[in-house]
């Protein structure tokens, strides 16, 4: 399977299972609770990563979270 993920494109290898964006995230080492994903163009809900199914082609931005900053 082929993907784009923050430009860049990525090969993964076929399985049997489907893959979904929660897991995809997982074994990419994301945090979930400190990333927003872009699916192909659309902001997807973390409520619903667990049913994404990613397909060959897809095109994903994962922006992570940071926090920080001063006070004055």
């Amino acid at each position: 399977m082929k993907l784009k993920i923050n430009g860049e494109n990525k090969t993964f290898v076929d399985s049997n299972e489907e893959l979904l964006l929660e897991g995809l995230l997982e074994n990419l080492g994301y945090k979930p609770q400190l990333v927003v994903v872009e699916l192909n163009g659309e902001i997807i809900n973390p409520k619903v990563w667990i049913s994404t199914k990613i397909k060959n082609g897809d095109c994903l931005e994962v922006v992570t979270i940071v926090g920080g900053g001063s006070y004055s």
